[in-house]
């Protein structure tokens, strides 16, 4: 007997899915369980499937996640809300391709946090200076609203609205874009999305008072903090996929 759990966005559709589900999957022999599932089923769009991976992110490397949205079509979501019975049928006579990506892991201070698909540092009272440093060579003192660091997943998200390059899911990379820099004659930076390998590690270090730290949907104010480490995480998610998936297809229907 397959154990599940399923979060919801906040909206009268989701929920009336997820009641649908709920019912077809105790009928097809599925248990709800809270403490231990196997599966997470997250109906809303990809915003929902980050809630539900910080959800239970203790899990992350023994669940799986399955994505139906309820809404426009997300990057995460492998079924809309009109087709249950056909997710149903695929629970009940697949096997799914399990496919894992790694998370993207942040040192702040004392604290390890996580996320799917970029961390970012914001300063919105005021320019921010930041010392990047890539591996153990400094590479720039960055001047401006702040910087953006992402993993593959998120290369379509926050990233590319900074004219960030989108990067296939199967490439284990981080990518730094700049929110917003200044660059004259006595300021300048890279100006262009930084890609490195998957073994990179960045720092960033400043004094980062009145800046926050964003983590995909959830925030922190920095205060004292002196120094931001980031790298791709040896923890996991791992994506259910009872269907072929296209990255290609995904990318023009949703650009």
């Amino acid at each position: 007997m397959t154990k599940y759990q399923i979060v919801i966005r906040e909206d009268d559709h989701s929920k009336e899915v997820a009641e649908e589900l709920n019912k077809k999957l105790k009928k097809a022999g599925f248990k709800p369980d809270f403490i231990s599932p196997e599966i997470i089923f997250c109906i809303g769009g990809d915003g929902c499937f980050l809630a539900g991976v910080h959800q239970f992110l203790g899990l992350c490397e023994t669940v799986g996640f399955i994505g139906i949205h309820t809404g426009t079509l997300g990057f995460f979501t492998q079924y809309a809300g009109k087709e249950i019975d056909r997710l149903i049928k695929d629970l009940t006579t697949k096997k799914p391709k399990q496919r894992e990506r790694r998370l993207l892991e942040v040192e702040v201070g004392d604290r390890k946090l996580y996320a799917v698909n970029e961390v970012r540092v914001e300063n919105p009272l005021k320019t921010q200076l930041i010392d990047v440093q890539v591996g153990k060579e400094k590479m720039e003192t960055f001047r401006g609203t702040g910087l953006c660091i992402s993993t593959q997943l998120g290369s379509t998200a926050y990233n590319r609205s900074n004219h960030g390059a989108v990067i296939h899911p199967d490439l284990e990379i981080l990518q730094l874009t700049e929110v917003t820099g200044i660059h004259h004659r006595l300021f300048e930076s890279l100006q262009a999305p930084l890609v490195l390998s998957e073994k990179a590690q960045i720092t960033l270090s400043a004094n980062f008072a009145g800046a926050q730290l964003c983590y995909d949907h959830l925030s922190l104010e920095l205060n004292d903090q002196r120094e931001i480490k980031a790298k791709l995480a040896d923890k996991t998610i791992r994506f259910l996929d009872y269907r072929p998936y296209d990255y290609v297809k995904r990318l023009k229907n949703l650009f």
